[in-house]
Parts: C-alpha cells; sequence; structure tokens
C-alpha cells in the first residue's frame, strides 16, 4: 500500500496581491509550496503537484524533488489531474492539500491517514468556528439570523481518502457537469455516498489567503527553522474558544 499527496497549487494568487501564484509567494527565502511539500512528505511516499500551466517551469525549479503536472481553471479539476498522475491502486491512500495550507503540523496529517487505516473511507481535519456568525444581510442591509457557531467547524486539508474513494468520487462528479465545480473533495466523497470523518485540525493549518497572512506564515516558519516544537501545544487543538 502506497500513501501518496496531490498537492493543489494551481491558485493566481489574486487576493494575496504578490504578482506569482500563492505557491511561489517566499517564506523565508523559500516558496510556500516547499513548505507544504516538507509537511506532507513526512507522511506520503509520492507527491503530485499541481501548477498553473504558465508556471510549471518555475514550481518544477521551487520543488524539482517531485512530480508537477498542469492544473486546472477549477481546484476539482486540478486534483483529478494530480489523481491521475499517482497511477493509484484502490487500496492506497491519497492525501489532497492545499499549498496554502503549507504549515499544517505533521501530526494531524498522520492523524487523517490513521483514521482511513481504521476503516473510514476518509477524513478532514477540523477546527472550531470561533467568529459570531449570521446569515447573509438582506438588500436592505437588515442584519440575518444569527447562526449557532457550535453547531459548525472549519475544515482545513490534506483531506484524506482511500485511493478508491477519491477516483471513484471524482468519477461522478466529471459526470455531472451541470453542478458548480466543487472548492472541496470530502463533499465530493459524501455526494457519492462515502463515510467521512473528523479529524482534530490546528491553527498552523490556516490558509495563506491575504497579505495579512504572510507576517502569521513567517512566524510559523521561523518556529519551525528554529527547530522549536512543530505545535504551539501539545495537542493539535484542544477545542476552547475566546
Amino acid at each position: 500500500m502506497t500513501i501518496a499527496a496531490v498537492i493543489t497549487a494551481a491558485g493566481s494568487g489574486t487576493r494575496l496581491g504578490a504578482g506569482v501564484p500563492k505557491a511561489l509567494v517566499p517564506i523565508h527565502g523559500r516558496p510556500l509550496v516547499a513548505w507544504a511539500v516538507d509537511s506532507i512528505r513526512t507522511t506520503a511516499h509520492a507527491v503530485v503537484i499541481t501548477a498553473p500551466p504558465s508556471h510549471l517551469e518555475h514550481m518544477r525549479q521551487a520543488v524539482p524533488w517531485v512530480t508537477v503536472v498542469a492544473g486546472a481553471d477549477t481546484r476539482q479539476g486540478s486534483v483529478a489531474a494530480g489523481l491521475a498522475a499517482l497511477n493509484l491502486e484502490p487500496d492506497d491512500i491519497v492525501l489532497i492539500h492545499d499549498a496554502a495550507r503549507a504549515f499544517q503540523p505533521p501530526e494531524v496529517i498522520r492523524a487523517t491517514v490513521a483514521a482511513v487505516q481504521a476503516g473510514a473511507d476518509g477524513a478532514i481535519p477540523v477546527v472550531p468556528v470561533v467568529d459570531s456568525l449570521t446569515t447573509a444581510p438582506a438588500s436592505d442591509g437588515t442584519l440575518g439570523e444569527t447562526v449557532d457557531r457550535n453547531q459548525l467547524v472549519a475544515v482545513q486539508t490534506p483531506q484524506t481518502f482511500r485511493a478508491s474513494v477519491a477516483l471513484d468520487a471524482h468519477r461522478q462528479a466529471a459526470q455531472s457537469p451541470d453542478q458548480n465545480p466543487a472548492t472541496d473533495d470530502a463533499s465530493l466523497a459524501r455526494a457519492a455516498g462515502y463515510r467521512i470523518v473528523a479529524v482534530p485540525g490546528h491553527e498552523w493549518g490556516f490558509k495563506v489567503t491575504r497579505r495579512t497572512d504572510l507576517p502569521l506564515a513567517m512566524h510559523i516558519a521561523s518556529q519551525i527553522m528554529a527547530d522549536e516544537p512543530a505545535a504551539p501545544s501539545d495537542h493539535p487543538h484542544d477545542g476552547s474558544r475566546t
């Protein structure tokens, strides 16, 4: 059995405003995608990265030790391309990870794999929602209804599956072109009838999206470079809120 990974890095990173794809933004002199590969390779034996077609060579130079393939216009299409490049066997385990979540601690990654090995079709890391929530305002600006945040969690990556599950979920999605492309692989698997479980995520698994996220990314990278603990506590996430 092989444990393999697809790392999606095909996004343009427009909201980051860096002028290059997000995955190539340097964090302490190394592209973001290299930090993601470091984390995922603690668990995965084979890694494929999906990159913007316009930046394939840049991505290969950034991470020359892994396979890089062209991504698609959507995340769903990019993941499908990465899965195809891995040549998976049904009993393999595949992690689908975002380069933008480059600092997810290895213990969270391993926990998703352990859940699948224990019998789940798939496993994803989740963290509590800490903000107060309402539904969207009406057209006149009137605030929507309050939502109980205790009933919600925020989803992170890697999203980990038996290979047969990931392949079948994407096959079924590709046969329904009228549906909007999925931004989350677990939703495809659940729609296909598979059992997906949650494991505790970690605050370091946040998604680098805006320029204001870069100082936090730099801080975490500094701690990793200093060989400090891979997380600020002994537990991936204790579920507490403030």
